[in-house]
């Protein structure tokens, strides 16, 4: 790895936003600064869809590429502000038809995404609290087959509700492990395209701009992230995590303790007065 980073990927819930669901101030300066002065490309590397992650990046202040619903759209950032598609990867239509009929009498909240809409099952809790976390407002609407053949591809679906409750619906989904990823994390079960997962993503990211992995300070709080802590240059797990990475993943404070914007002054070197 160099002496400094050249790209700098971004996990947003747990990691670049507090628990508030804000970027904390210092950590949104050090970011700034690193474009500023350094020339670091941002990649945000998310499970949210493109419009939440749009609304991110603008409280950020800095213009990234996007790898979003957990690596199934690959957008590049071109020089006019433009996006580049690098690869999309939806789910098979009978994956989600499968897993929907599997999930129809579960009692959790259901939602499907696709490339501009998401869907939920009910305007309820769940959706209100989703809604909420990500600025984005959904349709409501009967999640099922019949929608599945009316919207087109779906990039992911996503189950909120109680630990217990998801724990069963993601043991009936492991039929369709061979071509599903599922994210199991607490009141939330995700799930995209088994071939659309975080480090491949990251990878065709840096391959396009030029840039090695060995270049890349990755951050990121869940096994979802794990892979490209582990395979990036610089990795770094977020002090809120409950997982386990490799020995050389860095270990930094919390997201609501500027952990993203500490790793990045460490890294990203500068006289300015220090702030936090």
């Amino acid at each position: 790895m160099t002496n400094t980073p050249a790209a700098i990927a971004l996990d947003i819930d747990g990691t670049l936003i507090g628990s508030d669901k804000r970027i904390p101030a210092f950590t949104r300066s050090e970011i700034q600064r690193a474009v500023d002065e350094y020339g670091a490309r941002v990649f945000f590397v998310t499970a949210r869809g493109p419009q939440s992650t749009a609304v991110i990046e603008e409280h950020l202040g800095v213009a990234g590429s996007y790898a979003t619903f957990g690596g199934s759209l690959v957008w590049a950032r071109t020089s006019d502000g433009a996006f580049e598609t690098l690869s999309e990867t939806s789910l098979d239509d009978d994956i989600v038809r499968g897993i929907l009929a599997a999930a129809a009498d579960a009692p959790v909240h259901k939602g499907i995404y696709t490339h501009e809409t998401w869907y939920v099952s009910a305007l309820d809790y769940w959706g209100l609290r989703e809604a909420r976390n990500t600025a984005v407002w959904p349709e409501v609407a009967p999640i099922d087959a019949t929608l599945v053949d009316a919207i087109g591809p779906v990039y992911k679906i996503m189950f909120r509700g109680e630990p217990a409750d998801l724990a069963i619906l993601a043991d009936a989904l492991a039929p369709f492990a061979d071509r599903a990823y599922a994210h199991f994390a607490g009141r939330v079960l995700e799930i995209v395209s088994a071939s659309a997962v975080k480090l491949p993503a990251l990878e065709t990211l840096s391959a396009h701009f030029g840039i090695a992995m060995a270049d890349v300070l990755a951050f990121g709080d869940t096994s979802a992230d794990v892979g490209m802590l582990e395979a990036a240059g610089r990795g770094v797990l977020m002090g809120n995590a409950v997982v386990d990475a490799a020995p050389h993943v860095e270990r930094t404070l919390t997201n609501d303790e500027d952990g993203v914007g500490m790793i990045v002054r460490k890294y990203f070197p500068t006289g300015r007065p220090f702030r936090p």
